[in-house]
């Protein structure tokens, strides 16, 4: 009765899930090359212009803002021919401009299509103004900027721009071909239904409890699968499916060959939106290093380094300056027209690139883990949970390993300070998640065409698992409608 009732439970479950099961497994395999198209920050960085010869002083300009005792973060950039500062506050962010006698622009109708000739040099078709989210701006988020201008180009890639009436900041931008392999990849795959991405606590609830329906299935359908292989043995007959029907016969190989692999892609799909429980990896404590090491903006005595030699440094090529700083480590954030960012260190008075010191570290992390063991050592390769199959992630970078009960460690670059945390509740996400759902190993590192090779024999082995299921189920149902017609019929008569 057991075994029926799991039966039955992976039959049902099949039957509800399997043609979803299979668009995951396609469009993952589209996912391997394209994903939900974005108006990304690097496109918006560029369409920034170099910053002008003459500025005052920053003191000067923080003068005129109102909270320049308690600035978090600051930040100087030019765009469509004015030059901004943004200072944000724990409160606000205020946004003004570098001449203290004119206003910020008005966003009208001139100033935004200035802002979408930035994006598409092309003569625009027309515009639509929306006041409700659309396909390629899903986000609840988005809502504050209505109403939205869509902007249609006549251009041969059919470019579509999104521009908020409220802010005049670009929303999304996207072409002809990644609209194609969005309805083919992302959408299916991520669910990006804008009826339900909208509400993201209703859209991750929706996946959770998909997910754990779908494990049960594939767990049940496991179970099944061995047990008739024990029983096929127990009878003399070997290791072979006992099926003869052919879809339920290459669903039962082909299930028990990739179930292990449908099981775990199902669980870290789940896991990418749920946390995993505090017992998996229990966390000691809490440290505060995103509040010790990520300062932002320092007081401003701290930064020897007069902002605007770096204008003069990199002349006609500057087009934006945020003062940063990790622990009380003064930092530059310079954007460059051609270089993208660089990191120069503000604590010397002279233009030169910022770099972290074993020293320097090893005084930053000791603040935080006070009376604990620090190792720190130079990371030069990739490591279990420092990694990127495609080789982007920085290297060299100091890596600190703490002896505490969480086995905390970090990874810090050097060259901008920047860094990653983890501790052994982390070590498990990252397992559940990245290590399960994307194949993120160490072994796959410098190999992208092998790692791509066993995505797609992973994925077309689940896409296939799933398609005799849907085939199943379609059949089951059949029988079903037919049993329900007969049943009629012998009651009419």
């Amino acid at each position: 009765m057991f075994r029926k009732l799991i039966y039955t439970v992976h039959r049902i479950l099949g039957t509800l899930l399997s043609i979803l099961f299979l668009m995951w497994f396609l469009s993952g395999i589209v996912m391997i090359y394209h994903r939900f198209p974005s108006a990304s920050r690097d496109e918006k960085m560029g369409k920034l212009e170099a910053l002008p010869d003459s500025l005052p002083s920053i003191a000067e300009i923080l003068n005129r803002s109102q909270g320049k005792d308690s600035v978090k973060n600051l930040s100087l950039y030019t765009y469509l021919g004015q030059t901004y500062v943004e200072a944000r506050t724990k409160q606000k962010t205020e946004k003004f401009l570098v001449d203290s006698l004119d206003k910020l622009p008005e966003i009208n109708g001139d100033y935004i299509h200035r802002v979408a000739a930035l994006w598409c040099d092309a003569p625009v078709s027309h515009i639509d103004t929306l006041n409700r989210l659309e396909q390629w701006i899903p986000f609840g988020r988005l809502k504050k900027g209505f109403p939205i201008y869509k902007f249609y180009f006549k251009d041969t890639d059919q470019t579509q721009l999104y521009v908020s009436s409220v802010t005049g900041e670009v929303l999304q931008c996207t072409i002809l071909s990644e609209r194609f392999w969005g309805w083919l990849g992302p959408i299916p795959h991520w669910v990006y239904f804008t009826w339900l991405r909208q509400d993201v606590d209703l859209w991750s609830d929706v996946i959770v409890w998909i997910s754990i329906f779908g494990i049960i299935m594939l767990f049940a359908g496991f179970c099944l699968s061995i047990h008739t292989y024990r029983m096929s043995i127990k009878n003399g007959k070997g290791l072979t499916s006992p099926y003869k029907k052919k879809w339920y016969r290459w669903h039962h190989i082909f299930g028990t060959a990739f179930g292990i692999f449908l099981l775990t892609w199902i669980v870290s799909g789940m896991y990418s939106l749920a946390d995993i429980p505090e017992w998996l990896g229990k966390t000691h404590q809490e440290y505060p290093a995103r509040n010790v090491l990520n300062n932002g903006t320092l007081p401003l005595s701290s930064y020897r380094l007069d902002y605007r030699k770096l204008v003069a440094e990199y002349p006609g090529e500057v087009t934006q300056i945020s003062w940063d700083s990790f622990y009380d480590y003064p930092i530059y954030q310079v954007l460059l027209k051609e270089k993208g960012l660089v990191y120069v260190d503000a604590s010397s008075d002279q233009v030169v690139p910022f770099k972290l010191s074993e020293q320097q570290v090893r005084e930053a992390i000791s603040s935080i883990h006070s009376g604990e063991p620090i190792i720190v050592t130079e990371l030069t390769e990739y490591d279990h949970y420092y990694i990127d199959i495609k080789g982007n992630l920085t290297l060299p970078v100091w890596k600190v390993s703490i002896g505490n009960k969480d086995n905390t460690c970090y990874y810090i670059n050097p060259q901008n300070g920047s860094y990653r945390s983890v501790n052994n509740h982390s070590r498990w996400q990252f397992q559940l998640y990245q290590g399960f759902h994307s194949l993120r190993y160490k072994i796959f590192v410098g190999h992208p065409v092998i790692w791509t090779i066993v995505m797609w024999i992973l994925l077309l082995g689940g896409a296939f698992v799933s398609l005799t299921g849907v085939v199943l189920g379609c059949k089951y149902l059949i029988r079903c409608a037919k049993r329900l017609k007969n049943k009629k019929d012998n009651m009419g008569s």
